[in-house]
């Protein structure tokens, strides 16, 4: 029997600069677009959530290589410039903000 191929999961938490509301609410937007659907498939991504409270983020996304990371990491139209980075994330707190995006590879 195959064994399932490991996933990688990358976490990260951070916060929307002060000031870049609007810019944050409409790449949420941009996020739900048939476009930005395709580029996630193309990213080797295998899930992609976005958790949110007020101007708190937390990032979760999956693969199955751990080497697509840098590449995603620095695609501003799935990781904008305006995302100021806090700490890694923390799987203990995963999901305690509401999800305001998830796609996850079909």
């Amino acid at each position: 029997m195959a064994q399932a191929p490991r996933e990688f999961v990358g976490r990260w938490s951070g916060r929307v600069a002060a000031g870049a509301e609007d810019d944050h609410a409409r790449f949420i937007e941009a996020l739900r677009t048939p476009e930005l659907a395709n580029l996630l498939r193309r990213t080797n991504l295998t899930a992609y959530t976005l958790y949110q409270d007020g101007a708190d983020l937390d990032v979760v996304f999956k693969a199955e290589r751990p080497s697509i990371t840098a590449g995603f990491l620095r695609n501003r139209k799935l990781w904008p410039p305006f995302w100021e980075f806090v700490q890694p994330g923390d799987s203990a707190l995963e999901g305690q903000r509401p999800v305001v995006f998830h796609w996850a590879k079909e």
